[in-house]
C-alpha cells in the first residue's frame, strides 16, 4: 500500500488547504550557554549586549558567546523576573523573593540593593511589578496583590509606604498610572477608596495579578493586560478595544506608534495593531514572557519553557506545504501561480493565496522537474514515471514514449522553438508538432539553442552543436573547462549565460563575442552556481551553493550584487532555483520552499554602527585603562587590543579593519577581535578601527586611540645634550690640563664610539612567510642563503623562508650597506664575522664558503 499516496490524497481530499507558514528561528538552550530555559526578560543595552533575565540567574550574549552570571558575580538570588532599565544606564533586576540587584551597562558586576531590607515584609505573592527612579534618585516600587507604593530616597528614607490593609474580594480594583518625564508611566494598584491623584489614569481591573500597562511611542495610545483581557484605551484613558481571549496574558511590549507585542501562556506571542487586528502570530504553542527588536531589525522571544527564540530577519518565512523534501524546480504560470517539484518527484501548485494543489505524487523518488510555456500557456513536467505537459485547465497530456522516463537531469526553459530534455547521453528537442531525439557521447546537464546554434553543459565544461558537430567551448576561453550546470539566453543584451562550478557565471557576448564571468571577488556569495533566473534584460537572479544573488546590469558591463544567505535570515545556503512573483522572491533550498520580499535584495547605502568599541587594552600582558596607553616607557610596547562588534545575524563575518598610524603603511583586515603588537617602537601613534561585513556594510567612523611610548633615557634629547655638554666640558678640561696628551688619539675614538651608540636606532625588516606578517630587527640577522625563487633567512634566534631571490635581497634591507655577498649563495652581515680568509668566513660558529669572484670585496673588510 502507498502510505505516502494515501497521506497526501488524505489532504488534498480537504480540499484545497491553507500552507502554514513558519518563521526561521535560531533556538538557544542550555547547551549554548543559556543557565536555564525558563527566561523571563531581554534588554539590549546602549552597547548592543542583549541581557537575559532567567531563574538560574543572568545571562548577556555579544554575538559571539553567551555568558552567565550568578552567586559568584554578586547576584545571592539568582531567580530574575524582571530588568528596569534607568536613564543613568543602571539596570536593575527585581527576583522572585523581592529583592533588587543592579548592574550598569558597562558592566562592572552586580550590586545589592542598599535599601532591600525595606522589601524583606512584603509577603510571597506580593512581586515587584513595576519600578523606577525619579530625577531626585527617589526609587518608585509597585507590587501585585498592594495597594500603593514604595518610595524610597537614595539616602534609604521611606518617603511613601503602601496601604497597611490587605486587598479584599469585595474591591473594586484599579491601575493607577502616574505620568513619568519621560512619557511612559509607573503602574500601581488603588481601590475605589484610595486618594486619587490629579494627573494620573485610572482603568478598571478584575484583579491585583497579571495586570500591565504600556504606553506606545508618541503616547497616543496606552494597552493594558488584566489577565486573559488586552485592553486598548487613549492617551486621555478613553477605552477603545478590548480583545479577549481563553489564554492568560504574561507579555506586553511597545513596538512603535500603532504596534505592540503581546505575549500568552501556551498561546505564542502577537503582534496587533491599535485596531485589535493581527499582524503576526509567533511561535503559538510556547510562553512567550518577553519580546525585543535589536538593532538588526531581528526579533527575540523569552519562553517559560524553551529559553531564548531568534528570528534574523522576520520578512523571510518558511513554508509548510505538506512535503518534506528539498526543492529542485520552481517556475510560475500566466496566472501568477507557482509549480513546485521536489527531490521526492512530487509536483505541487501555489496559488495567489498560498493555497496548495496537488499537480503530480510520484512514487520514484527521483527529482521533478517544472517549466512553464508561457506562449502556448503550458505547464512541462518530469515527474517519474511521467514526462507530461497541462494546460491551464489542468488537463493533462502525457508522452508516453519510453524515451521521456529516462533519468532526466534538466528541463531547459520553453521559447518559440519548444523545449528541451537534458537526459545522460541524450537531448530530447520537444515542439507542439513533436520531439526529435539527439544522441550524445555527454551527460547533459542543460541546453539553449541560439538559432541554428544548440549550446550544452557537460561535467567537463560547455559545447557548441552545429550542424550535427559538436565543439568544446574551451577552444574559446579555458573557462569554459568548468563544470556547467545551467545555461540561459538573454536575448534583450545578446548574451550567453553559463552557471559554472568554479567559475561562477560566464557571460558570452554573441554580438562582439567577448568573454567575461562574475565571480564571489565580485560580490557573488559563491563562485558554484546551480542555476540562474532572467527575470528580464538588465536583472539576473543567481543561485549558488551559499546563498542567493541578484545581478543588475546597469551601462558598460557594470553591474551590482545584492544577496542573501544563511547568516542574513536564510534557511539554508544550498539554493536550487528561484522565482519571482511580483514582489515575493520564491526559494527553492535543500530544506524547503522560502519565500521573502523582493525588498530585501535592494541596495543598501545605510551605515551599521555595531556598536563598535575596544572592550579592553593589555599592555605586556597586564590590563591597562585608556589612558595608560598616552604615557607608556619604552619597555610597555607589546599591546593588545580586544575590540567587538554586535552583529547577532552573523558575528563570524563581523571583520575589523584597522591601521596603527605612525607605523602601518596599509590597512589591514582580520575577524579576529584580538589584535597585537608584540613590539612597538618608541613614538606617537593613532590605532584606528572600524567593522564591516561581507555585504561591505560598515561602521560609520573610525575609532580613534591614540598612544605613546616615551624613548629609553638615553635616547631623549635632554640626555643626548647632557652627554654632549658633558664632553665638551671634558674635552676642556682635557686640554686645559693636559692630562693624559699621549693617549689623546685612543680617547678621541672612545668618544666617538660612544656617541655613535647613543645615536644608534634600532632598524627593522618586515616580510611575509605562511601568510603572517613578521617583523625582525636586522641586527639579529647572521647571514643569508638561497634557495632558488625563495632565500633562507638565518637569524640569531630562529630561520624564516621568504619569496624573493638573492640579488635582490640587500636592497630590500634598511641597512644595505651592513652586508657583503661572498657567494651567488650566500650573504653575510658584516658585523656578524668572527673570521675570515679567502676560502671561507666563520658566522656564529658556521663556517661559509667564499667563491673567488667575491674574495677581493672580503679582503676590503676591515672589522
Amino acid at each position: 500500500m502507498n502510505y505516502k499516496r494515501i497521506a497526501y490524497l488524505f489532504l488534498y481530499c480537504c480540499s484545497q488547504f491553507l500552507c502554514a507558514q513558519n518563521y526561521i528561528y535560531k533556538e538557544f538552550g542550555i547547551t549554548d550557554g543559556l543557565p536555564s530555559l525558563e527566561a523571563h526578560q531581554l534588554h539590549q543595552d546602549k552597547n548592543g549586549i542583549i541581557w537575559i533575565a532567567t531563574d538560574r540567574g543572568v545571562a548577556s550574549n555579544n554575538g559571539y558567546e553567551i555568558k552567565t552570571y550568578g552567586v559568584n558575580d554578586g547576584l545571592l538570588d539568582v531567580v530574575i523576573l524582571d530588568f528596569y532599565p534607568q536613564k543613568d544606564g543602571t539596570i536593575y533586576c527585581a527576583t522572585f523573593n523581592n529583592q533588587l540587584y543592579s548592574f550598569n551597562e558597562n558592566y562592572k558586576g552586580f550590586k545589592a540593593y542598599p535599601y532591600n531590607r525595606l522589601l524583606r515584609e512584603l509577603k510571597s505573592d506580593q512581586h515587584i511589578n513595576d519600578l523606577y527612579v525619579d530625577d531626585q534618585g527617589n526609587m518608585h516600587i509597585s507590587c501585585e496583590a498592594m495597594y500603593g507604593q514604595f518610595k524610597i530616597s537614595k539616602e534609604g528614607e521611606l518617603l511613601e509606604k503602601p496601604e497597611d490593609r490587605e486587598a479584599s474580594v469585595d474591591d473594586k480594583y484599579c491601575l493607577q498610572l502616574d505620568k513619568k518625564n519621560d512619557d511612559t508611566f509607573f503602574l500601581s494598584y488603588v481601590s475605589d477608596s484610595s486618594k486619587v491623584k490629579k494627573n494620573a489614569l485610572y482603568f478598571k481591573a478584575k484583579s491585583l495579578f497579571y495586570t500591565d500597562a504600556i504606553s506606545l511611542p508618541g503616547t497616543k495610545y496606552i494597552v493594558y493586560k488584566d489577565g486573559t483581557n488586552l485592553h486598548i484605551a487613549s492617551a486621555k484613558g478613553k477605552l477603545l478595544k478590548t480583545i479577549t481571549d481563553t489564554k492568560l496574558i504574561i507579555s506586553l511590549k511597545a513596538i512603535d506608534e500603532t504596534t505592540f507585542f503581546a505575549g500568552y501562556s501556551f498561546g505564542g506571542g502577537i503582534i496587533f495593531n491599535v485596531d485589535g487586528t493581527i499582524k503576526e502570530h509567533f511561535l503559538e504553542n510556547e510562553s512567550i514572557t518577553d519580546f525585543l527588536i535589536d538593532h538588526d531589525g531581528g526579533y527575540w522571544f523569552t519562553t517559560l519553557h524553551s529559553g531564548v527564540f531568534y528570528i534574523k530577519e522576520p520578512t523571510i518565512k518558511f513554508m509548510h506545504t505538506g512535503i518534506s523534501s528539498p526543492v529542485k524546480s520552481l517556475v510560475k504560470n500566466s496566472k501568477g501561480e507557482l509549480y513546485v517539484g521536489y527531490r521526492s518527484g512530487d509536483v505541487l501548485k501555489l496559488d495567489e493565496k498560498h493555497q496548495v494543489s496537488s499537480v503530480q505524487i510520484s512514487n520514484e523518488n527521483v527529482k521533478s522537474l517544472v517549466e512553464f510555456d508561457t506562449i502556448h500557456k503550458q505547464l512541462y513536467a518530469h515527474s517519474l514515471p511521467y514526462f507530461f505537459k497541462e494546460d491551464e485547465n489542468e488537463q493533462k497530456e502525457i508522452f508516453t514514449d519510453s524515451i521521456f522516463t529516462g533519468y532526466t537531469v534538466k528541463l531547459s526553459e520553453p521559447t518559440t522553438e519548444g523545449i528541451f530534455i537534458a537526459q545522460k547521453r541524450r537531448i530530447i528537442h520537444v515542439n507542439q508538432t513533436g520531439y526529435k531525439e539527439y544522441k550524445m557521447s555527454y551527460r547533459i546537464h542543460d541546453v539553449v539553442q541560439w538559432d541554428d546554434e544548440i549550446y550544452f553543459g557537460a561535467p567537463d565544461g560547455a559545447y557548441l552543436f552545429k550542424e550535427g558537430k559538436v565543439s568544446s567551448l574551451m577552444k574559446k576561453d579555458p573557462l569554459f573547462q568548468n563544470r556547467v550546470d545551467d545555461i540561459d539566453i538573454n536575448f534583450g543584451r545578446e548574451e550567453v549565460y553559463f552557471a559554472t562550478l568554479g567559475a561562477g557565471i560566464i557571460i558570452y557576448d554573441k554580438k562582439t563575442e567577448e568573454i567575461r564571468n562574475i565571480t564571489q571577488q565580485d560580490g557573488l556569495c559563491s563562485d558554484i552556481i546551480n542555476e540562474i533566473h532572467i527575470k528580464n534584460k538588465d536583472e539576473l537572479w543567481v543561485c549558488t551553493n551559499f546563498g542567493l544573488n541578484k545581478i543588475k546590469f546597469t551601462e558598460n558591463n557594470t553591474f551590482q550584487i545584492t544577496g542573501l544567505k544563511s547568516s542574513n535570515g536564510l534557511l539554508n545556503d544550498g539554493i536550487s532555483d528561484v522565482e519571482i512573483i511580483k514582489d515575493t522572491v520564491w526559494i527553492a533550498s535543500k530544506k524547503g520552499l522560502i519565500y521573502a520580499p523582493k525588498r530585501l535584495f535592494d541596495a543598501k547605502t545605510t551605515t551599521n554602527s555595531y556598536y563598535l568599541k575596544v572592550k579592553s587594552f593589555h599592555v605586556n600582558d597586564s590590563s591597562v585603562a585608556q589612558e595608560k596607553l598616552k604615557n607608556l616607557s619604552h619597555e610597555e610596547n607589546r599591546i593588545e587590543f580586544l575590540v567587538e562588534g554586535i552583529h547577532f545575524k552573523a558575528a563570524n563575518e563581523l571583520t575589523y579593519t584597522y591601521k596603527m598610524e605612525g607605523l602601518d603603511t596599509k590597512w589591514y583586515q582580520t575577524k579576529n577581535r584580538r589584535i597585537s603588537y608584540p613590539a612597538l617602537p618608541y613614538g606617537n601613534y593613532t590605532f584606528k578601527v572600524k567593522a564591516s561585513t561581507v555585504a561591505k556594510e560598515e561602521s560609520a567612523t573610525f575609532i580613534e586611540i591614540p598612544i605613546q611610548i616615551h624613548a629609553p633615557f638615553w635616547k631623549r634629547t635632554w640626555f643626548v645634550i647632557s652627554v654632549i655638554l658633558s664632553i665638551i666640558v671634558l674635552i676642556y678640561l682635557f686640554f686645559k690640563y693636559r692630562i693624559l696628551s699621549y693617549n689623546r688619539d685612543i680617547i678621541r675614538e672612545l668618544l666617538r664610539l660612544l656617541v655613535k651608540k647613543i645615536r644608534q636606532k634600532d632598524l627593522y625588516f618586515t616580510f611575509k612567510e605562511a601568510g603572517k606578517e613578521i617583523r625582525i630587527k636586522t641586527d639579529t640577522i647572521l647571514y643569508v642563503k638561497s634557495a632558488g625563487n625563495y632565500v633562507e633567512v638565518i637569524t640569531e634566534q630562529k630561520n624564516y623562508t621568504i619569496r624573493t631571490k638573492i640579488g635582490e635581497f640587500i636592497n630590500l634591507m634598511p641597512d644595505p650597506l651592513e652586508y657583503l655577498r661572498i657567494h651567488r649563495s650566500y650573504i653575510v652581515r658584516i658585523d656578524k664575522v668572527a673570521e675570515k680568509n679567502n676560502k671561507e668566513v666563520t658566522v656564529n660558529g658556521e663556517k661559509i664558503p667564499v667563491s673567488n669572484s667575491y674574495v677581493t670585496e672580503l679582503n676590503n673588510l676591515i672589522f
